[in-house]
């Protein structure tokens, strides 16, 4: 089988508080030891500097091959929550994100691991596309169980290793995941918009 190789970039915040080593790091280390040999890179961010530092990071030419970001923590609808939830200047809304990424992620995919990221009108995704050139943002629209939906991007981040970066190879993504991940596709309100 031929692979196309995509390393992840992944910035975690905390899930469940400090007695919690819960973390999708175990999960990526699994795949990097996969016969798919997945690369990644992965920052802990509890701040909202953090994360736009980190993000920056990313941008860098050394990071090249780091074609897929993957935002695992709590957000709601249209908001990442990295910090303390309970501080609004913590919290980065889309139009905030969409303003660090401007322009900066041709050839690059995000995805959202939180609970209902992805619960905007689709005139405001294909702005955050057009805004970041991303080729694709995916993410859940709904409450998700944080195993669940982890074991699901396992399989995600998998087949995103068997296609090429194309319209063509995330269309085959998407459908692949519905057919494969029917139940948890439609429970979970799994979306990934591509960039036309």
């Amino acid at each position: 089988m031929f692979i196309y190789s995509k390393g992840v970039f992944c910035l975690e915040s905390e899930w469940f508080g400090l007695r919690s080593s819960t973390s999708v790091l175990p999960a990526l280390r699994l795949l990097q030891d996969s016969d798919y040999k997945v690369q990644f890179i992965h920052r802990d961010v509890a701040t909202r500097a953090e994360l736009e530092h980190y993000l920056r990071k990313w941008f860098l030419n050394k990071h090249t091959n780091y074609e897929i970001l993957w935002l695992a923590m709590h957000t709601r609808k249209g908001i990442l929550l990295p910090g303390d939830v309970r501080r609004h200047d913590e919290k980065m809304n889309f139009d905030q994100l969409e303003e660090v990424l401007a322009g900066r992620c041709a050839g690059k995919i995000i995805h959202f691991g939180g609970c209902n990221t992805l619960s905007l009108p689709p005139a405001r995704i294909r702005k955050f596309l057009k805004a970041t050139r991303a080729k694709s943002v995916s993410g859940f629209c709904s409450e998700v169980d944080w195993t669940e939906s982890t074991l699901f991007e396992m399989t995600f981040l998998l087949e995103l290793q068997k296609r090429p970066l194309t319209t063509k190879g995330l269309r085959s993504v998407r459908n692949t995941m519905k057919r494969l991940r029917t139940t948890e596709c439609r429970e979970m309100k799994f979306l990934m918009h591509l960039r036309g």
